[in-house]
């Protein structure tokens, strides 16, 4: 009798321990299937959210498009003070906006110079405008500017730091040309000049072998892949001739012994408006990168006052 008990509870405990087994397994199960619907249901959620969020856009193969997409860094320096030199600042903005809308370039890889910004001097009676056509119809500064480096700080050493990177760690990167061996670099340079020179401010000079040094050394420290330097001002050219860097192109605005001139002036505005080879060039960026033999042939065909020159170092 009491091995038959003790059989009894054998069975009853092994059935105890097999309906318990049973119950967790059934329990597993239960989860693992609600686990199942909730990512299913959480899967589909995400997929048609990310579709409505998603803005499709076709791919373009125009100009600006390519701009877009290719590693391009501008630097664009006015050296120039004082009411007198308003024509100056606008080469400038008119070059900005010319990289900005033609060449699709965006502000994070532009670097902007300018001593003084006339759009808001008080002698300038179209306050925060400034024009480069005759009809007073064409505003370079319309729209959102953003002005980089202003009044002292325009100077040769911080154009010398900016493109050495040779810049303070506390630099904000905004304030930095992060160009590499594979970038298209663009360098354009508004002011007073003469023989080998180029004034900033009135307080100081750049010299052509400064300026040939400096491009030295963004080749030995990969700053680019080509550069182009564009120069407008008096006895531009030679301010180029040192330039022996590889992959270089330097675009002046007149020869040796010849002086720049405006090619708009305005008695409204008081002032000259622009120079005339930033006038003839400015819609025509993207030539200046893929084709500058050919520009520099179509500006010489339109200046007036002074010859285009051009300078390539292979």
């Amino acid at each position: 009798r009491n091995r038959r008990r003790d059989g009894m509870s054998l069975y009853s405990e092994r059935e105890r321990k097999r309906k318990m087994r049973s119950r967790y397994a059934s329990s597993l199960l239960t989860a693992a299937a609600l686990v199942l619907v909730l990512l299913t249901s959480s899967s589909s959620c995400s997929c048609s959210a990310l579709v409505e969020e998603v803005d499709w856009t076709e791919v373009n193969t125009d100009k600006t498009s390519r701009a877009q997409r290719d590693n391009t860094w501008v630097v664009i320096v006015d050296t120039s003070r004082y009411w007198l030199n308003y024509r100056h600042a606008t080469n400038a903005f008119a070059i900005y906006r010319s990289v900005r809308e033609n060449l699709g370039i965006p502000d994070r890889r532009i670097l902007l110079f300018v001593a003084e910004d006339f759009a808001t001097n008080s002698r300038n009676v179209f306050y925060q405008q400034l024009f480069a056509d005759a009809e007073l119809k064409v505003d370079v500064h319309e729209g959102e500017v953003e002005v980089d480096y202003a009044g002292d700080a325009v100077s040769v050493e911080s154009l010398t730091r900016v493109l050495t990177g040779r810049q303070p760690e506390s630099t904000p990167r905004s304030k930095t040309l992060s160009s590499d061996q594979t970038s298209d670099v663009l360098i354009y340079i508004s002011g007073h000049g003469g023989e080998n020179f180029m004034k900033f401010q009135d307080n100081e000079q750049m010299i052509g072998e400064d300026i040939a040094d400096i491009l030295q050394e963004m080749h030995n420290l990969r700053r680019y892949g080509r550069l182009t330097l564009v120069v407008d001002t008096c006895k531009a050219a030679t301010f180029c001739q040192h330039i022996t860097s590889p992959k270089t192109t330097c675009l002046a605005s007149s020869l040796r012994g010849q002086n720049s001139y405006s090619k708009h002036s305005s008695g409204e505005v008081g002032n000259s408006l622009i120079d005339e080879m930033t006038w003839l060039l400015y819609p025509h960026l993207d030539d200046l990168l893929t084709d500058p033999k050919s520009l520099a042939a179509k500006l010489n065909r339109k200046m007036e006052y002074s010859t285009v020159d051009l300078k390539m170092v292979g």
